[in-house]
């Protein structure tokens, strides 16, 4: 049975989200940002049955390419806190197969986002579970020949994503229509609809793994009131009430899969911060080597009493030296500090490390708790 789910988020840095990592996650493809550094593999995930990148006409020809639009669009934001992009999920018709699924979403795209200025990259999911479903990133950004522009603010009202879900509608009932289904899907809410049941709410995954582990949650009892209520005032499970079945679990199944990519994406930053405090005391190591040399040539030189030992002494030192100027500024260009604080950044770095093991350690058990 088709059913209606039209959710929008946006992918904030300071939420701690890459538009790259959210791009490679949903096309199941290795990218790397070279806004952090980090390589986001995600070549072995299962589900991905297809993806597409779709462009404004006057956009670059080389964002069709995943990294190169991902990373432009990184490369554009010089803010810590940017908003880099837009995401929309879409549940699809289970009456379609893949291919007019895809017609379907490219029409839906192209009508609502392409045409007016926005560079689309889009994946749709199935996992043979009943649940196929559609992931479109959007930028932010105007776009030219030359690149990403300013922001378009107008892509931010509430006015233009109400519109957005009406027109998903009415596309998928225009298409399920004329293929001869009898099934209907529609945006509004129950009340607008004329359908006298309370609508439940979502519980999340943090309530429900608060649930599974036995504590006391607001919204865990408000749902169940909810449920309880709808029960004893209708005679029989109505098809509506299946369909809200079936969106929670989308939703929640959504839930915990950013929870797990949170988690990947800690477990490659921690990865990272190890790589990077040993890389950095191997650099220091490097350039102290130089140094020290430089002070062997220049007592060398002191005690050296013929001229042509000392040209060839001052040969060498001029070598060294040039040698231990590029190799101090690559290491602070690189690191951004000197490499005499290298013990006290690589401390930092593996404190931060620590942190985060916390933190991926919290979002594993909640996971967990939240599917199992």
């Amino acid at each position: 049975m088709a059913i209606y789910h039209l959710h929008a988020q946006i992918i904030k840095r300071s939420a701690g989200r890459s538009p790259v990592a959210a791009a490679a996650y949903r096309a199941g493809e290795k990218l790397h940002n070279e806004y952090d550094g980090i390589t986001h593999d995600y070549t072995r995930k299962s589900g991905v049955v297809y993806s597409e990148i779709m462009l404004p006409e006057n956009a670059p020809k080389e964002y069709a390419d995943r990294s190169t639009l991902w990373n432009a669009v990184e490369k554009s934001e010089k803010r810590k806190d940017s908003q880099t992009a837009r995401e929309i999920d879409i549940a699809l018709p289970v009456e379609f197969d893949i291919q007019e699924q895809i017609e379907l979403v490219r029409d839906y795209i192209k009508e609502n986002f392409v045409d007016k200025g926005m560079c689309a990259d889009f994946a749709i999911h199935d996992k043979q579970d009943g649940n196929p479903h559609a992931h479109i990133m959007l930028t932010t950004r105007e776009v030219s020949a030359d690149g990403f522009e300013g922001k378009n603010r107008d892509w931010n009202k509430i006015e233009l994503l109400e519109q957005w879900r009406e027109n998903w509608a009415d596309i998928c009932n225009e298409r399920l229509k004329s293929n001869g289904i009898d099934e209907r899907i529609d945006h509004r809410t129950l009340k607008a609809q004329g359908i006298d049941r309370e609508p439940t709410i979502h519980i999340g995954a943090i309530a429900k793994a608060m649930e599974k582990a036995g504590r006391d949650s607001d919204r865990v009892r408000e749902h169940k009131a909810i449920v309880s209520q709808n029960k004893a005032t209708t005679p029989k499970i109505t098809a509506e009430y299946m369909h809200e079945l079936k969106q929670g679990y989308f939703i929640l199944d959504k839930e915990v899969n950013a929870i797990k990519q949170k988690n990947a994406e800690a477990r490659r930053e921690i990865q990272s911060l190890r790589f990077k405090s040993e890389r950095i005391i191997e650099r220091a190591k490097n350039v102290d080597i130089l140094k020290k040399r430089i002070l062997e040539l220049k007592a060398q030189r002191q005690q050296s009493g013929l001229f042509r030992s000392k040209d060839f002494i001052d040969s060498q030192l001029q070598q060294i030296e040039n040698a231990h100027n590029q190799a101090v500024f690559t290491f602070k260009s690189e690191y951004n500090v000197n490499p005499e604080e290298a013990t006290a950044e690589a401390k930092r770095l593996d404190y931060t490390a620590k942190d985060l093991e916390g933190v991926s350690e919290r979002l594993q058990n909640v996971a967990y708790s939240a599917c199992c």
